[in-house]
């Protein structure tokens, strides 16, 4: 008799055993996708840091270089880079040589581009995986007689989040 009452009491356990392990991997579950979209969000911001440092090199290489020859302060020039040949404005990279010295740049796959000629700048705007995140970018601003080139980020809420 003892035996009877003691199996089924160990079956009865062991439904409590799943229940509690089932109920604890929901709760795991719940904490670890949000933390996996932060993830995602934080890649896409670290993406356009990492472009902001590729352009803010090329950019003082560039005029190192262009003040070594003595062109810094002209309106235009060409200027040999890595031994590639680009156009420079007041010794800086014109935006439509930025490819050639950034080697991100040169994948059309992640970068869109969107420009200012009147206002001498140009977005460059992180694609999402199936579409541009029109309020994540890099904006370049090239140099002009009065102001030296510069980048600026540009990184909204919902540029981080991936379900937009």
């Amino acid at each position: 008799m003892s035996q009877v009452i003691k199996l089924s009491h160990q079956q009865g356990r062991g439904w409590l055993e799943a229940l509690l392990v089932v109920s604890i991997l929901s709760v795991l579950v719940v904490i670890a996708i949000p933390k996996f979209y932060d993830y995602e969000a934080d890649a896409n911001v670290s993406a356009l840091k990492g472009l902001k440092s590729g352009i803010d090199s090329a950019m003082t290489q560039t005029h190192a270089l262009a003040e070594k020859k003595r062109v810094s302060d002209q309106a235009e020039q060409s200027l040999t880079v890595n031994g590639t040949s680009i156009r420079v404005s007041y010794g800086y990279p014109e935006a439509s040589a930025l490819p050639e010295l950034v080697t991100a740049l040169k994948d059309t796959t992640r970068w869109q581009l969107r420009r200012y000629p009147e206002k001498n700048r140009v977005d460059f705007i992180w694609r999402l995986p199936d579409q541009p995140a029109t309020d994540c970018y890099l904006t370049y601003y090239e140099a002009t007689a009065s102001t030296k080139a510069s980048t600026q980020l540009v990184i909204h809420q919902s540029c981080q989040s991936p379900t937009r």
